[in-house]
């Protein structure tokens, strides 16, 4: 914490922040001046000042005011340093900081003090963090079809990352992680200590094919995805169900052409993100890769 110039504003920085230093130093200041805790004309601490009192470089100081200038929220005086400049309406007509200054002044209007402000903020952007959902998956395709499952299910932001990504970025982040149960080795030993990860169990073959009618010998049945695996580990399935090879039609979507002859087919089998492709057939049935109680645990997390 650190008294701006000696008057009511205070400086709070934090380098364990996922926020970039220089973000939390022009937001608290536009916050002041939008707030009136920093008037016009106020002089404010020097770069060196600053650096030295937070242990930071001085260069992050100064590009934060540089950026604060440009936007019009403070001058340089040569020889003196920044100060706050008076604000021209028209230079924030619907800008972000506009509405920042206004936010803030019907939030002061209604009795909160900057303080209350600055700590509501940050509980609201923390709060829409632990509603984001990263599925680690290093391949891409099988992390499509991961997500699509669970945004269906989960009322969540749900994104995706490499694991490489995951290592080196985004297991910084306050989201929620989720990742196949064969990956559950390799990412807990890089996950930080107060950090979780859903690890998911696949759908057996089984559930999948409950209630399913079996097709006869005469049957033509279509695989269809965008994941190879997908393809492989479908056709594996059938012909162990005693489909003779002869009736399937394996179809990539990475192919050319790959809908043509699927309106013949008894029965399309594919995967979930493939079948929003192909709602204009009657026949497609979709083999989800999730088991539903990984499905259940994740909806129960967006509900937390």
């Amino acid at each position: 914490m650190f008294s701006v110039a000696n008057i009511k504003m205070k400086i709070w920085l934090s380098k364990n922040s996922e926020v970039p230093v220089r973000e939390q130093i022009t937001t608290q200041i536009t916050l002041g001046i939008a707030s009136g805790d920093l008037a016009v004309g106020t002089r404010l601490p020097s770069t060196r000042e600053i650096a030295q009192r937070f242990k930071i470089h001085s260069n992050t100081v100064s590009n934060a005011y540089q950026i604060l200038a440009e936007q019009g929220w403070l001058e340089f005086r040569k020889g003196s340093g920044f100060y706050v400049r008076e604000s021209n309406p028209e230079q924030f007509a619907n800008s972000l900081d506009q509405l920042i200054a206004q936010f803030v002044g019907a939030a002061q209007t209604q009795g909160f003090s900057t303080a209350e402000i600055q700590e509501r903020l940050a509980h609201f952007f923390n709060s829409q963090q632990s509603k984001q959902l990263f599925v680690i998956e290093s391949d891409l395709e099988l992390r499509k079809i991961l997500i699509e499952e669970i945004s269906e299910t989960a009322k969540l932001e749900v994104r995706g990352a490499s694991f490489e990504d995951f290592e080196q970025n985004i297991s910084k982040l306050g989201a929620n992680f989720a990742a196949m149960f064969d990956e559950k080795a390799k990412i807990s030993a890089v996950l930080p200590a107060d950090k979780s990860c859903v690890f998911l169990k696949a759908r057996s073959a089984a559930a999948s094919m409950t209630g399913e009618t079996r097709p006869t010998e005469n049957d033509l049945i279509a695989v269809v995805s965008g994941w190879e695996n997908f393809l492989v580990l479908a056709k594996i399935m059938l012909v162990a169900a005693r489909i003779e090879p002869e009736s399937l039609l394996v179809r990539s979507t990475a192919e050319a052409n790959w809908r043509k002859g699927l309106h013949a087919a008894s029965m399309v089998i594919c995967d979930s993100l493939t079948a929003k492709n192909l709602a204009e057939l009657k026949n497609v049935r979709t083999f989800r890769l999730i088991a539903e109680e990984s499905l259940i645990e994740l909806a129960n997390l967006s509900e937390i």
